[in-house]
C-alpha cells in the first residue's frame, strides 16, 4: 500500500525535510508551496489549493493577475509567485480543489468515529485532502502543520497576521491532535523541533513508533 504524507508549510531554520517527504509514496502539497522550499525536491503527486488560487489556475490568469495580491497580503515573493504559475503547468501533478475544503466530509468523519469536536468555520485546505484519505480509509502522515497557535506566524506562504481570518486556527490545531489520537492521522512529524537532530516535542503529542522509526533514517 502506497504511503502518503501531506505537508503544511511551517517555516524551519535547522530542521530539513527534503529526503525525508521524498521518501514517501504520494506526496501532498498545498496552494504556492513548490518542490524544494524544504518539504521535498520532488514534484508532489496532489496540489491542493484553495478556492482562489483554483479559480486563477483554471481561468489561466497570468502572474500580472496574482501578484499584487499575493504579494502585498500574503508577502510571497514576485519571483516565487512566477515560478508557482509555471509550476502549474505541470501535466505530472493533480491540481485539486475541494469544494468548501471537505469541511462536510470532515464532521462526517468526526461523527463516525465518536470524536468530540466541534467545527464551526471552513477548515483550511490543508484539512480537505486528509479528511479525503481518511473516508477512502487512509491513515496520512502529516508534517509542517502547526501545533501551537504561534507557529501560525511562522508559515512560508500565509497571511503577513497568521490570522486566517476566515478559519479557526486553534480549534484546527485541536482537530489535528484528536485525529492523531484516534490513530486517523499520523502527526509526529508536526512536533519535530527545529534542529538538525528532528528531536520530537513529546509535550504537543504522543509520537508514533512508525514514525520515530522512519526518523532515525533521516537524522544527520
Amino acid at each position: 500500500m502506497d504511503s502518503y504524507i501531506i505537508c503544511g508549510s511551517r517555516r524551519y531554520e535547522h530542521a530539513n525535510f527534503n529526503k525525508l517527504v521524498d521518501s514517501f509514496d504520494v506526496i501532498v502539497r498545498h496552494n504556492m508551496l513548490l518542490p524544494d522550499n524544504n518539504y521535498g525536491k520532488r514534484d508532489a503527486t496532489r496540489q491542493i489549493l484553495n478556492g482562489h488560487i483554483y479559480e486563477n489556475y483554471t481561468k489561466n490568469l497570468p502572474p500580472l493577475k496574482w501578484r499584487p495580491n499575493y504579494h502585498k497580503e500574503f508577502g510571497i515573493p514576485e519571483d516565487h509567485i512566477d515560478a508557482f504559475y509555471e509550476h502549474l503547468k505541470k501535466d505530472n501533478v493533480i491540481f485539486q480543489n475541494f469544494a468548501g475544503n471537505n469541511t462536510e466530509l470532515m464532521k462526517s468523519i468526526l461523527r463516525k468515529h465518536g470524536i468530540n469536536h466541534k467545527i464551526t468555520k471552513c477548515v483550511r485546505c490543508g484539512f480537505a485532502y486528509m479528511a479525503d484519505c481518511m473516508h477512502k480509509g487512509i491513515k496520512p502522515f502529516l508534517i509542517g502543520l502547526s501545533l501551537q497557535k504561534r507557529d501560525q506566524l511562522n508559515k512560508q506562504y500565509t497571511r503577513k497576521d497568521g490570522t486566517g481570518y476566515h478559519h479557526d486556527v486553534a480549534s484546527e490545531i485541536d482537530l489535528i491532535k484528536k485525529l492523531h489520537s484516534a490513530d486517523l492521522v499520523d502527526a509526529t512529524f508536526c512536533a519535530i523541533k527545529d534542529t538538525t537532530s528532528m528531536e520530537i516535542d513529546s509535550s504537543l503529542l504522543t509520537p508514533t513508533i512508525t514514525s520515530l522509526n522512519i526518523i532515525k533514517r533521516f537524522i544527520e
